[in-house]
């Protein structure tokens, strides 16, 4: 059985909520150690191989492509045997996007930066091995544009309107939020970007009807870009049981990144239990607005 290659502690590895196998995350370089203690020792982040797509696409799936709910609102109502079938659906064609747009790194997983592929950030929890959050990075064109579920590869875009890092698909399963793990995720991702890809801005979509994801990313410094918004309407999708978003294209200038040894790690606790307000989703599959 193919284990976790840990980043804080040995893993226990525990079947994903579908298909039965491992997750099995493969760590990230020892220069980016800072980036996983931010974790530690509660959860471990690494990057998603093959192994792991239909986890992340499981995960995805609950987190954007279910209808919306408050976080005190309980269990959801069965599925009908319609639903069902509409959520399978959904499922298969999530894994089968990433699998697209994660391409050859998903045999040979790096945080290099490529032009044929993204990369999948994802969280486990170390005691189970379950997964908890992800956040996707790739290259897409400055042209408010949100991605569509098959992107074309950004190799094949070097003619747009010029390239640059792009988040979606930062998601916290059901369960795991409110405990700021979306907040450090985001950072892990932008110091990533600052110091692996050497690049110094990070662009995302936000749904504006999502008023925590608004805020967080605001409280975080990402600008907004009303000049996007038609561009992102066009390229918006309408999703059962939603309202239809009303995405807006977002950028943050980055600052250069710290010395490996000048980021510390937060408090465990943080991490352990929900503080008063911070939400679990904030940012968009490839083919959604951020929610």
């Amino acid at each position: 059985t193919k284990m976790l290659r840990p980043l804080v502690a040995a893993a226990i590895p525990s079947p994903c909520c579908r298909c039965g196998a491992p997750v099995a995350l493969v760590a990230l370089p020892a220069r980016h150690a800072s980036l996983s203690s931010q974790f530690a020792p509660i959860f471990a982040l690494g990057l998603v191989g093959e192994d792991d797509v239909s986890a992340a696409a499981e995960l995805l799936v609950d987190s954007f492509f279910t209808p919306l709910q408050t976080e005190d609102a309980g269990p959801a109502a069965p599925l009908t045997s319609a639903e069902s079938a509409m959520r399978e659906e959904r499922r298969r064609l999530t894994a089968r996007g990433l699998e697209w747009r994660l391409g050859s790194r998903l045999q040979a997983p790096t945080p290099a930066l490529a032009l044929d592929s993204s990369l999948l950030l994802a969280l486990t929890h170390v005691q189970t091995g379950e997964m908890v959050a992800t956040a996707e990075l790739s290259l897409r064109p400055r042209d408010g544009r949100l991605p569509a579920e098959f992107a074309v590869p950004p190799l094949f875009l070097l003619h747009s309107a010029g390239l640059a890092p792009y988040l979606c698909n930062l998601a916290v399963r059901r369960g795991f939020r409110r405990r700021r793990i979306a907040r450090r995720l985001l950072s892990s991702c932008e110091r990533l970007v600052s110091s692996e890809w050497q690049q110094s801005e990070l662009y995302l979509h936000v749904d504006l009807l999502n008023q925590a994801a608004a805020a967080l990313y605001r409280s975080e410094g990402y600008e907004p870009l009303p000049g996007f918004d038609r561009a992102a309407a066009a390229s918006s999708i309408a999703l059962p049981g939603r309202p239809r978003a009303l995405n807006r294209y977002h950028v943050k200038r980055l600052p250069p990144a710290p010395p490996a040894a000048e980021a510390g790690a937060p408090p465990a606790a943080e991490l352990g239990a929900p503080p008063a307000a911070e939400l679990g989703a904030e940012a968009k599959p490839a083919t959604l607005p951020a929610a």
